[in-house]
């Protein structure tokens, strides 16, 4: 594989980012909480710090939590203290604020109280930086869109990555009005899947694709490198079939444990916290959870992947999602079989890419893949040409179209 010629690219996409930077103002970006997995957030402002100030806002609760749940307990106690521990560098140049604030979405009095709260710890913030010019507000969590009025601005990115009303736990309605309400008062509105860009564009005329990137760099050393298997897993001498991601209520576990059934002498190793039942996949004893890993060691488990998996359910809200973790697998140089979602099957013709329609067909693509390995020489082939998908190249073309935007100050 010419890595070089993928090093190459990513240092244009990061000499067109400095180019597109130069002269901007800092960025406030409203998200879900800084720990845990990196997501298209952490990815794309961490990109950003390297060239601006970035102040990421923990932002209030999308959903009403339950007092009888533990679970709930424990977030709102680490939010306190988070909280209680003021402003936080998790990154040169990217700073954490975890405002307190009152998790009911769609309580008026909550609304105000959390605006108010939300305003005095920005202010604060912004000022203990010394970042005097106003921010650039970027937005992720819609519920906070009654919040932004009374902030400083150069403008409103409303960066739409998932189809929020669809999830089970959170109200519908009120983030229908939250996604509404952004859309039409955000400078430019990018949207990670053409499924999500229509949901916008019925709002605002102002929404671009923007499909997510990768960490390519980072994913490629599984295809370019010998990375040694990772303790947990060096004893499996069968074939392994591999996932990482939060085991949620997007995975299908009834095709998973389908599988584990059809390839007996295969190991499933499920990487990721895991946030639903899973007993039905407990039971199997080909089935291995290795819980979350840190993200630095996620390519070592890759290289040691024959097949990568994306076993989603098909439904309102995975329709519209365009999964991150496709591209790392790509750019790790590994086969991957999926479900047909729509933004994976933009890639038919990739041939370390089989799409399944249902399960007998994602059962076909495992044992086609693990009949005809890909050679060494396809696996490297398939991570270089990721390199273009880089996130560099990604925040470039949306921090261009920001600044392009009438509104931007």
């Amino acid at each position: 594989m010419n890595a070089s010629s993928g090093v190459s690219g990513l240092e244009e996409a990061l000499a067109e980012l400095r180019e597109d930077l130069r002269g901007a103002p800092p960025i406030v970006c409203f998200a879900n909480d800084w720990r845990g997995d990196p997501t298209s957030k952490h990815h794309i402002m961490r990109t950003y710090a390297e060239e601006t100030d970035v102040l990421w806002v923990e932002s209030s609760g999308m959903r009403r939590p339950q007092l009888s749940k533990t679970t709930d307990l424990r977030r709102m106690w680490s939010r306190v203290r988070r909280a209680a521990g003021g402003l936080r560098e998790v990154h040169p140049r990217l700073h954490v604020l975890s405002p307190l604030s009152i998790p009911l979405p769609g309580s008026d009095w909550a609304r105000r109280a959390n605006a108010a709260a939300y305003r005095f710890s920005i202010r604060g913030a912004l000022r203990r930086l010394r970042l005097d010019r106003p921010p650039l507000l970027w937005v992720y969590t819609p519920t906070v869109v009654p919040y932004l009025a009374g902030l400083p601005r150069a403008g409103l990115v409303y960066h739409c990555v998932d189809r929020w009303w669809a999830f089970a736990d959170y109200d519908a309605a009120v983030m229908r009005a939250c996604h509404e309400a952004l859309c039409r008062q955000a400078s430019v509105v990018f949207a990670s899947s053409q499924e999500l860009l229509e949901d916008c564009l019925a709002f605002t005329p102002n929404a671009h694709l923007i499909r997510h990137g990768v960490e390519w760099a980072h994913f490629a050393r599984a295809a370019t490198e010998e990375l040694p298997r990772p303790a947990d897993i060096a004893d499996i001498a069968g074939p392994v079939l591999g996932f990482f991601g939060l085991i949620h209520e997007w995975i299908d576990q009834h095709l998973l444990a389908r599988l584990a059934d059809a390839f007996p002498d295969a190991t499933l190793v499920l990487i990721g916290k895991v946030q639903a039942d899973t007993q039905i996949l407990a039971r199997k004893p080909n089935i291995r959870f290795l819980g979350q890993k840190p993200y630095a060691e996620l390519p070592a488990y890759a290289a040691a992947f024959d097949v990568a998996l994306i076993p989603f359910v098909m439904n309102e809200l995975t329709a519209a999602v365009n999964p991150i973790k496709l591209r790392e697998y790509l750019s790790a140089g590994l086969p991957v079989v999926a479900t047909a979602l729509p933004e994976i099957r933009l890639l038919a013709d990739n041939p370390m890419v089989r799409i399944a329609a249902d399960g007998d067909a994602f059962i076909a693509g495992v044992r086609a893949f693990l009949d005809a390995r890909p050679s060494r020489a396809a696996r490297e082939a398939a991570a270089l040409a990721m390199a273009s998908e880089s996130w560099p190249g990604r925040c470039a073309r949306m921090i261009r179209l920001a600044r392009e935007a009438p509104s931007w100050t």
